[in-house]
């Protein structure tokens, strides 16, 4: 328990996420979160440790830091992509129901072709450190309908649409679960 706790105050010390507004919380996380002693952050032994709320904030920020940077075709082949599946639930639990269900739309894309983000990671993986290459030779040329299918949906998300922000979504789940998850830490620790 010691060490989970010094991984979240990594992130944002405990006092803060009493005191400070949800969007000044996600900041924190979001500037902490790429901090050299964070890099193993997402790897599932600590991940699946961390409390669901700063999950769903991690998942949140990587989503949008890859999808912006990469596109969401870089997302899915990344390592972030690896948690598609917690991301697609955090949007739900988030309330952000327009970009939930784009994302299980992408998701039912990748399951109707068979392919996991964990075969397209695989394949990032094989290819020669610092190989500049497109998604078409990268995978294989069988993997342009479905890379043109999911852009398709992806270009529906709210990173290219200003009148939504899943950022706002988040703040209102912060908002909602800070208490019980302050309470929770109280417990624990």
């Amino acid at each position: 328990m010691e060490d989970l706790l010094k991984t979240i105050e990594r992130l944002i010390p405990l006092n803060d996420l009493k005191t400070k507004s949800p969007e000044e919380i996600v900041e924190i996380i979001a500037i902490n979160l790429y901090n050299k002693e964070n890099v193993n952050i997402t790897d599932t032994d600590t991940f699946y440790k961390l409390p669901e709320i700063i999950r769903d904030i991690i998942l949140i920020i990587n989503f949008d830091t890859e999808v912006s940077m990469q596109g969401i075709l870089g997302y899915l082949e990344n390592t972030t992509g690896l948690y598609f599946k917690d991301t697609i639930h955090t949007f739900e639990k988030v309330q952000a129901v327009e970009d939930y269900q784009i994302l299980a739309n992408i998701e039912a894309v990748l399951e109707k072709y068979r392919i996991t983000t964990s075969a397209l990671r695989k394949n990032v993986n094989n290819q020669a450190l610092h190989q500049i290459t497109d998604f078409a030779k990268l995978h294989g040329h069988e993997y342009l309908k479905l890379a043109e299918e999911i852009s398709v949906l992806a270009d529906n998300l709210y990173v290219y649409h200003t009148e939504r922000n899943v950022f706002d979504f988040l703040n209102g789940y912060i908002s909602r679960k800070r208490d019980s998850f302050i309470d929770e830490l109280k417990f624990k620790f």
